[in-house]
């Protein structure tokens, strides 16, 4: 066949070699940022030197000049390029085999630039009808994402044999193209190409990669019948298939039936165990691998750990550190991340530092992720704000999980100013479209007090999927904007995105805030009736919260009891917080012994019934509370409540005298008070137990610490700048009240995040419309 078959191929060849259509194949493409260029100078000397050179020294030359980079800027030059040096480099007579081993160094570097010139030698040379240069030059089509081109060679051969076959099938499978593979392993029957064993193990390990959960049953189903499972290599597809799947059951029955296991066969059925969760099993299955003399390698190592890691076993990782460095593998970045994982889950943050300074140059970005995980994990989020800053230094480039896990570290401190300066390098590092960080960056900033900047991320997340809808809708819920957070559900609904869970969750809990209870309860239902989703204990306590906060505690208390399981701690609390509220002792006393009964050491608790005792005068039941804490060493909670002013962070409890401007701030809340008490504000008073004394007596909460920090704030910030003040307990009522007056009186926006809620605090009212 002469080379003019070719006409239709993405380029033309004539007698010179020179390639007519080379701009076309080249500057048409819009992804050709992704290939790796040929610098046009190293091209030129590379192939002027080919006829002087002996074979092995032009591979070499070839590895050298292509991985140098650069750019075909010049499209005249290149057109000189073949008409001056591809002739001479054809006349060498190169062999198929030096062909092909060019075509697979192209192929596993994704130089399709380079590949083309190959191709051309093989119509020039005349031996592009070779079936094993054809083979090689459709499998660097397809690794180059030309898998069309890769076709068209296929397609005009006479002589076909299973292996090209293969290649065709491998080629649509790399490319994410399932169907058309199966439609070809279809036209091979037509062709009278029977599959062999590679075949069946491309197309097995394709159906796991994309869940094609039928179509692997009916090519095991074959399998079976041509007897292919004696084969090894075959049936270690189909387990790891199965594993895929998640049909553990169908993987266990396979790998039961083995005569022959390997290492292979081993890995993979421990990986689909660690993937269902079946953690303890995976690891007697390593345990039982190792009794069989079969080598672990660096794979099973990793999923052994991330086993050790999952259950929180330190014991059982450390002896498998001890083994991966017996074994010599210590130095393979993925197995050090592994090992860096499992320190961190079992709170060995120490050993996980240390691993990654053992790693050295060699630790990727993963590796770096996987210690700021465990750092944020662990609520060490200095020290995993100190581990992304020495990673920039290091010039290791960050990628969505590492910004994501950043920003939740400044969620926790909360640091407005550090999430701006890591925002900075999202956008920087062009991370900015990203779902992944964009969700991370809604939910840390409004974290962080500054909803306005959440919604900023949100518009500006052109296609939002579930997961950034959820952060938008979870901060409207936890700043009191139930309008906001039912709207955005609904815009959700309508552009075709499922809500999950969590989605709910957020939106009831929205409606809880704000006492909408008629929509909540429409919601709660639609979750099961209209979307298949069955509610966990977070919905069942937030719809105890709802009917609770709203007066309806004798609905709250039939809601309980109706529930599938026994009600636990968590379903209780708002239960016992809604009769606290509303002044219900007898119900709160049960709702008090129920929580007890699940968490004897809840402080809140004692605390709760101490109070009410003491508003309707059971002074004595109320000491009884207060001994009872003492007996039992249960201490409450103190007030903290921190601010940030000028990138440092300052806290305040309630009477500190111990921060550096505490005269200031003292004298600026005394004159405050005094201008609320002015403008007729009969300052509420809170009865404090006297325990010491037996009696009660009462006392202003003049100085509990979100007051202090909010006149550290006046003092310390701009005027017109919005205080954001965070607070470890919930926020009182008397300290509410005080808020709502000096945001009026001072003409500023103040933000107090307590353990609960966003308050925002503005021209005298709160965005809870004091229901809280």
């Amino acid at each position: 066949m002469s080379s003019s078959t070719f006409c239709s191929m993405p380029f033309t060849v004539n007698g010179n070699l020179k390639l007519v259509q080379w701009r076309n194949v080249i500057y048409s493409s819009n992804n050709l940022a992704a290939y790796q260029p040929l610098k046009l100078a190293t091209a030129r000397k590379l192939l002027d030197e080919i006829a002087k050179r002996t074979r092995s020294s032009v591979a070499d030359l070839h590895i050298a000049g292509c991985a140098d980079g650069g750019n075909f800027g010049n499209s005249n030059a290149i057109d000189d390029l073949f008409g001056e040096s591809v002739m001479d480099c054809a006349s060498n007579h190169m062999d198929e085999q030096y062909i092909i081993d060019q075509l697979r160094y192209c192929s596993s570097e994704g130089i399709l630039e380079l590949g083309i010139i190959y191709h051309a030698l093989t119509i020039k040379t005349g031996i592009w009808f070779n079936k094993f240069v054809a083979t090689a030059l459709v499998n660097m089509y397809a690794k180059c994402g030309q898998i069309d081109n890769g076709k068209m060679i296929f397609d005009r051969m006479s002589c076909i044999d299973v292996a090209l076959c293969n290649s065709m099938i491998c080629g649509y499978v790399s490319n994410g193209m399932l169907s058309e593979a199966f439609a070809f392993f279809i036209e091979m029957g037509n062709l009278d190409i029977v599959p062999n064993h590679y075949t069946y193990s491309i197309l097995l390990s394709a159906c796991g990669a994309s869940t094609a959960v039928k179509e692997g049953k009916q090519l095991h189903a074959q399998i079976v019948k041509l007897k292919l499972m004696l084969l090894t290599a075959v049936a270690n597809s189909a387990l790891t298939m199965y594993s895929k799947f998640g049909m553990i059951e169908e993987a266990e029955n396979l790998f039961q039936g083995l005569a022959n296991r390997n290492l292979i066969s081993w890995t993979a059925f421990i990986s689909g165990l660690y993937h269902q969760k079946a953690f303890n099993k995976a690891l007697a299955q390593f345990c039982l691998m190792r009794k069989n003399n079969t080598e672990p390698n660096e794979y099973t190592f990793s999923v052994a750990l991330s086993c050790a890691a999952s259950i929180e076993c330190h014991d059982y990782g450390c002896a498998l550190h001890a083994q991966v460095i017996k074994h010599g593998m210590i130095s393979m970045v993925f197995v050090g991340t592994a090992i860096i994982d499992m320190y961190s889950k079992c709170a060995e943050l120490s050993g996980a530092r240390k691993q990654l300074e053992e790693m050295g140059r060699i630790a990727s970005c993963a590796t770096w992720n996987a210690v700021i995980t465990g750092l944020v994990r662990n609520d060490e989020v200095a020290a995993a704000l100190e581990v992304f800053h020495k990673m920039l230094n290091n010039d290791i480039a960050c990628d969505e999980y590492t910004f994501s896990a950043t920003l939740k570290a400044c969620s926790l401190l909360p640091s407005l100013a550090i999430c701006r300066q890591v925002h900075s390098r999202v956008v920087k590092e062009k991370f900015g479209t990203n779902l992944h960080v964009a969700s991370s960056l809604i939910e840390t900033y409004a974290q962080c007090g500054n909803l306005e900047d959440a919604e900023k991320a949100f518009c500006l997340t052109s296609t939002p999927d579930v997961v950034t809808f959820n952060a938008m809708i979870g901060a409207y819920s936890q700043y009191g904007y139930p309008t906001k957070a039912i709207f955005l559900f609904e815009k959700m609904v309508e552009k075709g995105i499922l809500p999950t869970s969590f989605t709910f969750l957020a939106v009831i809990s929205a409606c809880s805030h704000c006492g909408l209870v008629q929509q909540g309860r429409e919601l709660f239902e639609s979750m099961t009736r209209d979307y298949g989703i069955l509610p966990e204990e977070k919905h069942y306590s937030c719809m105890v919260d709802l009917l609770s906060r709203s007066g309806q505690l004798e609905n709250a208390l039939e809601f309980i009891n109706k529930l599938p399981n026994e009600p636990s701690a968590p379903i209780w609390r708002p239960f016992l917080a809604g009769c606290r509220f509303h002044g219900f002792l007898e119900m709160a006393e049960l709702a008090a012994s129920k929580i007890l009964e699940h968490d004897p050491g809840d402080a809140s608790v004692y605390v709760t019934l101490s109070n009410m005792y003491v508003e309707v005068g059971k002074v004595s039941d109320a000491l009884k509370q207060r001994a009872l804490m003492k007996s039992k060493s249960i201490q409450k909670e103190p007030g903290c409540s921190w601010l940030e002013v000028n990138a440092k962070v300052h806290r305040f409890f309630s009477g500190d005298r111990r921060h550096i401007d505490t005269p200031k701030v003292y004298y600026k809340l005394e004159n405050l008070m005094q201008k609320i008490q002015t403008d007729c504000y009969n300052l509420a008073k809170t009865s404090i137990l006297n325990t010491e004394l037996g009696q009660v007596t009462e006392e202003k909460c003049l100085f509990h610490s979100e007051r202090l920090a909010v006149c550290f704030g006046l003092l310390n910030l701009p005027k017109g700048t919005t205080i954001r003040v965070f607070k470890n307990i919930r926020i009182c009522l008397d300290c509410h009240t005080t808020m709502k007056h000096i945001s009026n009186i001072t003409n500023r926006d103040i933000i107090i995040r307590d353990n609960y809620r966003f308050h925002h605090f503005k021209h005298g009212c709160c965005s809870c419309g004091d229901f809280w």
